[in-house]
């Protein structure tokens, strides 16, 4: 056993020695240091860092470290998908990683960043006619794979950051549900954690029903997605709240999602 130890002493320094690289990979998970980027996306992540930087306060909350995570999973979901752009809109890069922005915040204390089935957005400058519900819509996440939002609606969800309303999360959460119909192992915590969502909503939404007063706007007991995503924007945008007058629920979102919104100091890990 100690023979063994030496060799894999030596190996590590030896390794050291010539990729020290690989090394803080071993020691740190360092997306930077495992893979050699090129100076085009050493430019390009520097680009989407000062963007999201500037407009998303979760984003300039996190630790060095915490950026560097964020930014490699949004890089990495970029170069996965498809955006395209309706009624006349021109995608922009800063659209796409707007978009892809909020993917990567409901998904960051996850492993499953990535939602597979979703390959595809599709933007509109404002509301849209969706001629299944035959009526304007703001959003619509579809299970055969597509995500559509309007852009004027994505933006102002983010501009007041604690007004209970978030296009973005809401239609992520919903993609992060069908995602999960997907996953191998449907006995998996995440599905576990689902379906005790589930369960929360039937009994919140008997209350409302009954006349009771609920800090969730009415939009939350249409049904089990919809009260699920509306707990989502509430978890994000008013944490306190949710946590003060909800906490069963809070405590539920903290574990399925595995963060923390008020741990803003330690890139909101779940306590």
């Amino acid at each position: 056993m100690l023979t063994y130890v030496i060799y894999f002493g030596a190996f590590l320094l030896l390794v050291g020695a010539k990729n020290y690289g690989f090394l803080k990979f071993l020691i740190t998970g360092d997306y930077n240091d495992r893979y050699k980027i090129s100076r085009r996306e050493r430019i390009d992540q520097a680009l989407t860092d000062a963007v999201l930087n500037d407009k998303y306060r979760y984003y300039a909350n996190l630790s060095p470290q915490g950026r560097n995570r964020f930014l490699a999973r949004l890089s990495y979901v970029k170069n996965k998908v498809q955006f395209v752009g309706y009624a006349g809109l021109h995608i922009t890069d800063e659209m796409v990683i707007c978009v892809l922005f909020s993917q990567i915040q409901l998904t960051f204390g996850l492993n499953m960043f990535h939602l597979k089935r979703f390959k595809r957005y599709i933007l509109y400058p404002e509301s849209f006619y969706s001629r299944f519900f035959d009526r304007n819509l703001l959003g619509l996440t579809s299970g055969f794979g597509f995500v559509t939002l309007s852009w004027r609606d994505f933006q102002e969800g983010y501009l007041v950051p604690n007004d209970k309303y978030n296009l973005g999360l809401h239609e992520m959460a919903h993609a992060l549900r069908l995602e999960l119909l997907d996953n191998e192992n449907p006995d998996s915590m995440l599905q576990r954690f689902s379906d005790q969502m589930d369960k929360k909503s039937l009994v919140e939404r008997n209350m409302a029903f009954r006349g009771m007063p609920s800090i969730l706007r009415d939009y939350a007991f249409v049904n089990n997605e919809e009260f699920f995503s509306v707990c989502v924007e509430y978890f994000f945008e008013v944490p306190e709240l949710l946590n003060q007058h909800k906490p069963e629920i809070y405590k539920l979102l903290c574990n399925l999602l595995n963060q923390n919104p008020l741990n803003a100091a330690l890139d909101y890990r779940s306590m």
